[in-house]
Order: C-alpha cells, then sequence, then structure tokens
C-alpha cells in the first residue's frame, strides 16, 4: 500500500484517495516524522508533497511555513528498507494530480498555476513532472520582474510580491482602510460590482499574464491550469483578464487554453501518490 503525505504550515494529511486522516502539524521535525510515520503505518510507499522549495540533493525542504523543518533531511528520515519515500512541492503535487486525473486529463503537456498565499507553479509533459537538478523547476511566482520589492526567497521582484493572492488582499485593504477585511468580504464586493477592487484583481491578473507568457514560450504547454484562493474566489473577473492579457503578451505565438483546476484540497494528496508510480 502507498500513502500521500500533504504537509502544510496548519495540517498535516495522510491517506489515499479514498481515506484521509488529518492532524495538525507538529511544531518540531521529530513530531513530525513521528506523526507521518503513525499515520503512514505499514505503507511501502510515501509520498510526501510540502508547501515549500525542496531539495532532493539533501533530501531536505526550505518552507517558510514549516520552519522547523529547514533543512532536515525528512527523506532519510522516512526512508526505511521495503520502502520508498519521495518528495515534491506541493505546486508540482497538484500539476501531477490534476494533468492525470483533473482539468487537464489527457493532454500531452500542461502548466498548472495556483495563486493563493503565494504563486505556484509546476509543469508536465507527457505525464512526467519537469524536475531540475534539485527536483523543483518552473517557480513562476518567484521570476524576476521590474518591482523592487524583496522577496523573502532573497531576490528583488518577483511576480510573487504584486500579483499573489497576499499582494491583492493588502491592496484591497488598504484601498478600504480595514487591515482586518475577511478574503471572502473582498471577493464579494468585487462581485457586487466595486470599481477598486476589481481594478486591483484585474491589474494582478495582467500583471502576471507576461509570466505566463514566457513559461508559454519556454514549454508550449497544450493548456494552464490556473488553481488557488483568487481564481476559486474571483472568478472570471480574475480569469477573463488573464485570458485577455495572455492573448496580448503572446502577440503571434500559440495561446494555451486556459483551464480552471477541478481537484481542489485532493490535488496535494492524489500527486503525491502519483510520484510514487
Amino acid at each position: 500500500m502507498n500513502v500521500g503525505v500533504d504537509l502544510g504550515g496548519t495540517k498535516l494529511a495522510v491517506g489515499t484517495a479514498e481515506s484521509l486522516q488529518v492532524v495538525t502539524t507538529p511544531a518540531t521535525s521529530h513530531d513530525i516524522v513521528a506523526a507521518i510515520e503513525q499515520l503512514a503505518g505499514d505503507a511501502q510507499g510515501i509520498g510526501i508533497c510540502v508547501a515549500g522549495r525542496i531539495d532532493l540533493q539533501s533530501g531536505s525542504t526550505f518552507a517558510a511555513q514549516l520552519p522547523q523543518l529547514h533543512g532536515v533531511p525528512l527523506l532519510k528520515q522516512l526512508s526505511k528498507p521495503g520502502r520508498r519515500v519521495t518528495l515534491l512541492n506541493d505546486a508540482d503535487a497538484a500539476a501531477l494530480a490534476e494533468h492525470q486525473f483533473g482539468a487537464a486529463r489527457g493532454t500531452h503537456t500542461s502548466l498548472y498555476v495556483t495563486v493563493s498565499t503565494g504563486i505556484g507553479s509546476g509543469l508536465v509533459s507527457q505525464q512526467r513532472l519537469y524536475q531540475g537538478y534539485r527536483g523543483q523547476a518552473v517557480e513562476l511566482g518567484h521570476a524576476g520582474g521590474p518591482g523592487q520589492q524583496r522577496c523573502p526567497c532573497g531576490r528583488i521582484g518577483c511576480i510573487d510580491m504584486s500579483a499573489s493572492g497576499t499582494a491583492i488582499t493588502r491592496s484591497a485593504r488598504a484601498l478600504l482602510g480595514d487591515p482586518a477585511v475577511p478574503v471572502d468580504t473582498l471577493a464579494q464586493l468585487a462581485a457586487q460590482g466595486h470599481t477598486g477592487i476589481g481594478q486591483i484583481v484585474r491589474q494582478a491578473a495582467e500583471d502576471l499574464a507576461p509570466f505566463l507568457g514566457n513559461a508559454c514560450v519556454l514549454f508550449d504547454p497544450q493548456v494552464i491550469v490556473m488553481g488557488g484562493g483568487v481564481v476559486l474566489g474571483y472568478g472570471e473577473l480574475y480569469l477573463e483578464a488573464l485570458r485577455r492579457a495572455l492573448v496580448d503578451t503572446l502577440g503571434q505565438w500559440h495561446v494555451p487554453e486556459i483551464r480552471v483546476a477541478q481537484l481542489g484540497q485532493q490535488a496535494g494528496i492524489l500527486g503525491a501518490l502519483r510520484s510514487l508510480e
């Protein structure tokens, strides 16, 4: 039996497509490993996806949401004779899942992009996840742009800083003069036609489009699958602006169809399981 693990800053989910156990993410790396061991039982394969950067050369993760795992050799600590363990970024896991089971099912090459707290992405071609030397690649959220803000990753001008869900929420709250407006309320106001919030959402989509365009020129995806809280919350207001801006930025290059992700919170587990195949 194989199990998937979706390891986030607040929740740890372990299970299969049919059953899932969810607990609060432990505060220490030792307790995280112990919890995975307990929930995985006698599983012969453990596929782990984590919200953050990974390094397969060291078998560790560098996740801002999981500082207790920074540099911890997670693969080594969970590996044992007769058990296979894989490690991948949560966006890569979702990319695999959407390509195999979701919105990109049956396509040749798909680019998955999630716009939520941050911007994550993954590329799958002919059922295989594209991975770099350390195991992670196609990080659109940290592609450099013209901005001057320093990203927590250390780079200056990451599109994550101006086009993520966090950036949209920050700008919309500043516009309203209320730093505590719930995100759901912002989405409702946008749906009701609030001009200022609508413009912020459209601008974020337009800012992301050139980076999607660069990915299209580099990798030639058949479809782009869009997921995350911004897509779910703002819907066609965001997607219409993104489609229009992508057409403008690509010019005479092929414009892939943009589809909405289908698998939601299941994507991490399904992708982690798929990585074991």
